[in-house]
């Protein structure tokens, strides 16, 4: 074997030095919710009505103080409209929001099993 034959798989091969622990860390902060860019008022609702037109699943984002460090993302289908508040099932629960705490939403599309 020649030093020509040789692949060097960069990074890949550092993989197995990492310890479990140090690995499912990463894997943890990456799911953690980041601060959306916010959205005007005309998109979130432009948004909202595509939701609600598909029966989808929301992800919204509330407004808090900037310091601080982002609340989970709220997932849940719309299940009515009342006024400036939305009611969305979350779990089994319902959960109402006020539109004008909305910072970012989005219609969630189905993860497929591979992706994760």
């Amino acid at each position: 074997m020649t030093s020509s034959d040789y692949h060097d798989r960069g990074m890949k091969k550092w993989g197995g030095f990492l310890l479990s622990e140090h690995t499912a860390k990463m894997e943890v902060e990456s799911r953690l919710p980041v601060w959306e860019k916010p959205m005007d008022q005309e998109s979130v609702y432009h948004v909202l009505h595509q939701v609600i037109q598909h029966r989808a699943v929301a992800v919204i984002q509330l407004y808090k103080e900037e310091e601080e460090a982002p609340d989970a993302y709220i997932e849940g289908r719309i299940v009515a409209v009342e006024g400036d508040c939305l009611h969305v099932q979350v779990g089994n629960a319902i959960r109402g929001i006020d539109l004008e705490m909305i910072r970012f939403v989005k219609e969630r599309g189905y993860e497929k099993w591979y992706e994760k």
